[in-house]
């Protein structure tokens, strides 16, 4: 399946500044995939006005996160703490690419 055909919802996440002064535009795209698929998925996006794009994908089980809202509040909150955290040590030659396991259930690369 490409994901490029499945029901997305596009979620603005604002700027995010690093201690150091670095800005990344952040934005996610959360899929929903048939019922058949046991896991929701989102990407994110941090877009640095001099280092380009830094990509994350998130994968949710349904089982934590039983409908769209749900999926959507792991988006918005615990997942994208991760995701500024890992930005937080991205420089202009990219970013570490090693997954986060979150303890209640949820991927994050």
């Amino acid at each position: 399946m490409l994901l490029g055909r499945v029901p997305h919802h596009d979620i603005a996440l604002g700027t995010y500044q690093r201690s150091d002064g670095q800005k990344f535009k952040l934005t996610a795209r959360l899929f929903e995939l048939p019922a058949e698929y046991d896991y929701w998925q989102a990407t994110y996006d941090g877009e640095h006005d001099q280092w380009g794009h830094m990509r994350f994908v998130l994968t949710v089980p349904k089982k934590i996160a039983s409908s769209l809202d749900f999926a959507r509040a792991i988006v918005t909150g615990s997942a994208l703490d991760q995701v500024k955290a890992c930005l937080n040590s991205a420089s202009d030659k990219g970013r570490d690419l090693a997954p986060c396991f979150a303890l209640d259930g949820w991927v994050l690369i």
